[in-house]
């Protein structure tokens, strides 16, 4: 049975207050194309996030393949890449899911344990997988 997934991009700013993240949302927010929107992103992760993995380059978080039901035992979790912090991770894929959350489109701030994540799906690619 073939199973349609995809892989996103995600970038972030992470934050430890929320008024900063506010703003920063606010001026990525102020710019109207989707690349430039990204750009600045990165520039901004670059001076004002406190991800000691994700800051020297421009906010990665890497690629997450999303599409399938973590809640389906047939649907194996292994080998699909998660975030470390499962509290983003889980707010990614639910929006994705449920389609709250868009390829271009700033979202947060997203409060976890680690602070406020200020971030932005900037690529995605269409899979088929044989499950």
């Amino acid at each position: 049975m073939a199973g349609a997934t995809h892989q996103i991009q995600i970038r972030h700013i992470l934050v430890d207050k929320k008024e900063v993240a506010d703003l920063l949302k606010e001026t990525i927010e102020g710019i109207p194309k989707e690349t430039a929107r990204v750009q600045m992103l990165m520039k901004l992760a670059e001076k004002y996030s406190i991800c000691a993995s994700s800051k020297d380059d421009g906010g990665s978080l890497g690629w997450l393949e999303v599409g399938w039901n973590k809640n389906d035992p047939r649907q194996p979790r292994g080998g699909f890449k998660t975030l470390s912090n499962e509290e983003l991770n889980d707010f990614i894929m639910d929006g994705v899911a449920d389609m709250s959350l868009n390829k271009g489109q700033v979202f947060g701030p997203v409060e976890t344990y680690e602070g406020f994540h200020i971030a932005i799906i900037c690529q995605e690619v269409k899979l088929n997988r044989i499950l």
